[in-house]
């Protein structure tokens, strides 16, 4: 284990003095971070903020009838909510699998008359997970317009008990107990259902610094581990492989070595990058630290492995040094380094997820955007490790048969 760990570390030594691969690799990311930042913040910012909302109006009576006309459709909505009218759950669904809806409102029939009656109803809303901060908009307005039905209904149950063994009362009463009913209110929240599919709690926009610190740093992971794999052929031109092999070191260890030099290249990189960002764009990255770990190794091993399947394919370092920038771009652009991937067209936005920087930037959004905690980002950290796994079984196979 020391030979294979003294071999990661000579390649990162080498990596570090080296002034033209430290330009590439760590100014220009910082650079392209600060400008794009800067460059698109107006446009990010004085963006019309339009959310797509579906509504299934099954009830088309009094409360729902309040809930679309006075409160989505009001003088404080009314230019934010494009409404859409749906006839199904199987439409709605259809509608926010293929991105054209942010969240579906859902009032199932006798909707009003259960809350008149004080049983159960139910809101339902369904969200777009690639919309979340859309979906928790819509949500937390269904939420008031929950609780403020709450109140009225509270006040009306409560009257109507007092009222019940009299036949008058003094108004002054009323007034003085009605603070006193609305306290009831946290006792029957249970009464109107929210049941939100996708939507998330404390959501917060997120500037265009720290989207592009996420964007840009995910993708130049792949300028640095494809670096790393350059120089397996680097090594075989200038005879440093032929070297290695007279001293008492296995082709295993010289392999494994390789592969953690570029791992540990990589992890470096993306190391330095989050520290300059956090320290002087103030990037603020998330509370969770056990996530922002387990997503930067998982992230490092998924470009790790890709470069070590394209140094398997590529016949020479001249191919990787031409194409592998090339591949980083495009990778970076589906992956939604450039601009958020909720403005992709459907066949692109299936497209990204193929790529280990939509799975790598979701996660850190995630972080960033919700807050979220270790566990809420294990299924993106879980989709880059089975990556990882299946860029190193097929590159590693295709270097040993060529003796590489």
């Amino acid at each position: 284990m020391r030979k294979v760990l003294s071999i990661a570390f000579k390649d990162l030594k080498l990596r570090t003095r080296d002034f033209y691969a430290f330009i590439m690799l760590l100014v220009m990311p910082l650079v392209l971070i600060f400008f794009l930042g800067i460059i698109f913040k107006p446009m990010w910012t004085s963006k019309p903020f339009i959310i797509d909302v579906g509504i299934i109006d099954k009830d088309n009576d009094e409360i729902s009838k309040i809930l679309i006309n006075d409160v989505f459709s009001s003088e404080n909505l009314k230019d934010m909510l494009n409404l859409t009218y749906l006839n199904s759950d199987e439409e709605a669904k259809e509608e926010i699998n293929s991105g054209k809806l942010a969240a579906v409102v859902i009032l199932r029939s006798g909707f009003s008359d259960a809350v008149i009656k004080g049983e159960n109803a139910s809101i339902v809303v369904l969200g777009d997970p690639e919309q979340s901060i859309k979906s928790g908009v819509i949500k937390n307005i269904v939420d008031y317009f929950t609780i403020e039905v709450l109140r009225r209904r509270t006040i009306i149950e409560t009257v109507s008990d007092i009222l019940a063994p009299y036949s008058s009362i003094n108004p002054q009463e009323i007034q003085r107990l009605i603070p006193q009913w609305l306290k009831e209110i946290e006792d029957k929240e249970d009464i109107v259902i929210v049941n939100p599919t996708t939507a998330s709690k404390n959501i917060k926009s997120i500037p265009p610094m720290d989207y592009y610190a996420v964007g840009m740093g995910v993708m130049y992971l792949l300028f640095a581990t494809n670096a790393g794999a350059e120089t397996i052929f680097e090594e075989r031109r200038l005879k440093t492989y032929d070297r290695l092999k007279t001293t008492p070191v296995s082709d295993k260890n010289l392999f494994v070595g390789k592969i953690l030099g570029i791992f540990f290249v990589a992890l470096f990189q993306f190391l330095l990058i989050f520290l300059f960002t956090t320290l002087v764009y103030r990037v603020n990255w998330g509370s969770s630290i056990t996530g922002l770990i387990a997503l930067a190794f998982s992230s490092v091993l998924a470009f790790s492995g890709f470069s070590t399947l394209f140094a398997s394919i590529a016949k020479s370092e001249q191919q990787i040094g031409n194409l592998g920038p090339a591949l980083a771009m495009i990778f970076g652009f589906l992956g939604g380094g450039m601009w958020p991937v909720f403005t992709f067209p459907s066949w692109m936005n299936l497209v990204s997820r193929f790529t280990p920087n939509r799975w790598a930037i979701d996660g850190f959004l995630k972080l960033m955007e919700q807050n979220a905690k270790f566990y809420e980002v294990l299924p993106q950290c879980i989709v880059l490790l089975a990556m990882a796994g299946l860029f190193f079984l097929v590159g590693t196979s295709r270097l040993r048969k060529r003796g590489t």
